[in-house]
């Protein structure tokens, strides 16, 4: 009976996560619309912000890094729903997702020439209407504006990502050479074409990121860049460039990582989705992320599991140059605090299970569930007086709509009391 009582708190859990702090009021949508002023920008751009579903609820250390698009219309919703996906089934750190609305995505690049892209016309020709030169004012709105709001107001820390397709690509690689600590990796969508061009009709833009990694050999990062193989076969120089980019900076695979695709059976704008997915898998490969298992592994070779899995996600923090946390309460995955705590709890190892149960409060101390499974696991050790105060600390921080929880918990205390 305990273990079906249990059981509807879990359900209990994911009722509270689905009513967390909503970020806006308006139907189907996740984030809110911001803008602050800028003495950069003519017309001050506004961007989506899209915060991480346990965001409200965890301690102030917990810090996310940071996805930016400039394609509002195009990238938003897109890289959002990819990256909550995956964060929320543990396949990839949980973002900080902002997404800026240029009242023109054409401006931001730079003055680039036809040169070496395959493109129609002569080498030597501007390439109007495409990049119309005003990078630095993009760069400074980001550097000396957004960025600095974003740290200020929100938990971003220092690993950023690129995202951008097609004119805002030309951005994105500009920022690689001309600002080379803006971002840590750079994923760049129907771009093949785009490392072709150059800053003179002469040298292209793979000449340009060669001399910049030069200057430091050891710097760290990450480009991914892809095109629809459509466009690739229709335009052959791609396939060329390609290759050139990728033996251009093979000598700097070590720190650098590299990856060039022409995905199949998607066109300009829809092989977004699978390239977002191919460059995700670049910066956090599927061998280390996808780690459902990997739990349970650790769980098996004995006591002192939490501290195992903490020295997994120091592994998986040194990979990327960023502290990544567990993540504490997914829905229906067995990578999580939560769900390790009730395997542990489950098998009678109930030391184990307590250090997990204690770690989630430390790191949710808003999280009635949390306490509660705690409290489960106090009623089952015959700890009854720990256990009635744990319900009570997690009734008092359940949220009203919750009902079926707050039954649940005066219940258990109703129940305990009496003994």
């Amino acid at each position: 009976m305990q273990f079906l009582c249990y059981i509807l708190l879990i359900l209990g859990v994911v009722t509270a996560q689905a009513t967390e702090q909503p970020l806006s009021k308006k139907p189907l949508v996740k984030g809110k619309t911001l803008s602050i002023a800028s003495q950069y920008i003519e017309q001050t751009p506004s961007f989506d912000l899209y915060l991480p579903s346990d965001y409200h609820i965890t301690t102030s250390q917990r810090t996310y890094p940071l996805i930016v698009t400039l394609d509002g219309w195009l990238l938003s919703e897109t890289t959002h729903g990819v990256v909550n996906h995956l964060g929320n089934t543990a396949s990839m750190p949980k973002a900080i997702v902002v997404s800026i609305h240029s009242h023109d995505r054409f401006a931001w690049g730079p003055e680039l020439y036809i040169s070496q892209s395959g493109w129609q016309g002569d080498k030597t020709e501007r390439i109007a209407g495409f990049a119309k030169g005003h990078s630095q004012s993009m760069i400074n709105y980001l550097q000396k504006e957004l960025l600095p709001f974003l740290k200020s107001q929100y938990r971003v820390n220092d690993f950023r990502i690129f995202v951008g397709a097609s004119p805002t690509a030309a951005f994105g690689l500009h920022t690689l050479i001309a600002a080379p600590d803006l971002f840590n990796a750079h994923f760049l969508f129907a771009a093949t074409d785009v490392i072709g061009q150059g800053y003179t009709p002469d040298t292209s833009m793979i000449d340009a990121i060669v001399k910049s990694l030069a200057k430091n050999p050891h710097r760290k990062g990450y480009l991914y860049v892809a095109s629809a193989k459509r466009e690739a076969e229709e335009n052959p120089v791609r396939y060329t460039l390609s290759k050139k980019l990728q033996e251009a900076l093979a000598p700097y695979s070590k720190t650098f990582k590299v990856r060039v695709e022409h995905i199949d059976n998607f066109g300009h704008y829809p092989m977004i989705i699978p390239g977002l997915l191919s460059a995700i898998d670049l910066v956090f490969p599927r061998k280390d992320w996808d780690i459902g298992k990997k739990f349970i592994e650790l769980e098996q070779q004995g006591d002192n599991t939490l501290k195992r899995i903490l020295e997994y996600y120091e592994l998986l923090s040194r990979q990327v140059g960023f502290t990544v946390y567990p993540n504490l309460n997914l829905t229906s995955n067995a990578a999580c605090i939560r769900s390790s705590a009730q395997r542990l709890q489950g098998q009678g190892r109930y030391k184990d299970a307590d250090e997990l149960f204690n770690y989630w409060i430390a790191q949710s101390p808003n999280s009635a569930s949390a306490v509660a499974g705690l409290g489960v696991s106090k009623a089952r050790q015959e700890n009854t007086e720990e256990a009635v105060s744990l319900y009570r600390d997690a009734l008092k921080i359940t949220k009203p709509d919750n009902l079926r929880m707050r039954t649940w918990l005066e219940s258990q205390i109703k129940t305990l009391s009496k003994q």
